[in-house]
């Protein structure tokens, strides 16, 4: 084993929790390449530190065996609604029997706790002659770009991001997450660690984003306040906002003989339910698995990664086809009243409810 060299390239969240499922798999540091090398304290752009990530409960189990979680907003309720009809949801950590749906973590937090983790072992280094690098026989690639192999959707539409305080907001509400689907697109409200303080992402036209980012603070916040209502008593949008245009893309092969894809590398998603990180995270653990399967049995390396295509394609498919239709689907006029209606039945049956969490918390098993 110590012959072999596998080469991890991209050192984000994914890239470095791959990693780190290789060795809890019992695959040596001394076997595997960071490229880049993490390194421990080093400095992260703060727009990109500030990024807010909502973690499933199932997410945070798998991190937990690597690394120390940071802190985070718990996500103990999640209620779903929709703009101009009564229908709602509510989905509850209580009643599935787990702790938390979600934690909400800022992306600079998770990093840090990844490198602290990786910086305790000795990683293999990358061949100095370009030309051995050629050698390597296998490529895990978790940079983040699909490629030209990508199938593209695009939504016409665009994130506003940015952060919401509640200084007023009841205990009951602290733990709550808020999806209400508008006409043209989602609109979430995650709890930050911050007490009564929440990350906003706000779908829409990409017109109506660009001026609402323009805005005045006090018209906009009054603007989401009309949408939200005053659950959470007054809001305010405060601190720098951003602009994500929004697209799907998604890998039409995630492995060849010498090399696999993982993460926003294998596909990016729409962040209507938040399922980007955590369905590259268990990318990176499934791919651990049948990495660590293949030097159990000796088999051959392109044998295990069409496994492991396999072993993904119908928890990616489903996550994928869900999240493409929660992110289009409520936007069309002629059946949101049936969506409404399938809101409030959804509300009344837990039976019909549990499903739907559960596949937002595990994936697809």
């Amino acid at each position: 084993m110590s012959e072999t060299l596998w080469r991890i390239k991209g050192a984000g969240p994914v890239g470095l929790a791959c990693a780190l499922f290789l060795l809890r798999r019992g695959i040596p540091a001394s076997a595997i390449a960071l490229d880049p090398p993490p390194v421990a304290n080093e400095p992260i752009d703060p727009g990109l530190a500030a990024r807010v990530l909502a973690v499933s409960h199932g997410s945070c189990q798998l991190l937990g065996r690597i690394a120390t979680l940071p802190a985070a907003g718990r996500i103990g309720r999640v209620e779903v609604s929709m703009s101009g009809h009564l229908g709602r949801t509510r989905i509850v950590a209580d009643e599935l029997g787990v702790p938390a749906l979600g934690q909400v973590m800022r992306y600079g937090a998770l990093l840090d706790s990844l490198r602290q983790a990786a910086a305790q072992h000795h990683w293999a280094s990358l061949p100095a002659d370009p030309e051995n690098a050629g050698n390597i026989p296998l490529t895990i690639h978790a940079e983040g770009d699909t490629g030209e192999d990508a199938r593209v959707r695009e939504f016409d539409q665009s994130a506003l991001l940015g952060e919401v305080e509640a200084p007023q907001a009841g205990g009951d509400h602290l733990q709550t997450a808020f999806e209400r689907f508008g006409q043209n697109g989602p609109l979430a409200l995650l709890p930050l660690p911050q007490s009564r303080r929440w990350a906003l992402v706000w779908c829409d036209r990409a017109d109506r984003c660009e001026t609402r980012r323009a805005d005045d603070p006090a018209r906009l916040s009054a603007e989401l306040q009309s949408l939200v209502g005053d659950r959470l008593g007054p809001l305010e949008v405060c601190g720098p906002l951003g602009l994500a245009r929004l697209s799907r893309r998604a890998r039409r092969q995630v492995a060849t003989p010498n090399a696999v894809w993982i993460g926003n590398a294998a596909q990016s998603l729409h962040p209507v339910a938040g399922q980007g990180l955590n369905l590259g995270l268990r990318d990176a653990f499934e791919l651990a698995d049948s990495l660590a399967d293949l030097q159990r049995s000796g088999s051959r390396l392109p044998d295990a990664l069409q496994s492991f295509e396999r072993r993904r394609r119908a928890d990616r498919l489903l996550t994928i086809g869900l999240t493409d239709l929660m992110a289009e689907s409520f936007t069309w006029p002629l059946i949101r009243p049936l969506q409404s209606g399938v809101l409030g039945t959804l509300d009344m049956l837990s039976a019909l409810r549990a499903p739907l969490a559960r596949q937002l918390m595990f994936g697809r098993r």
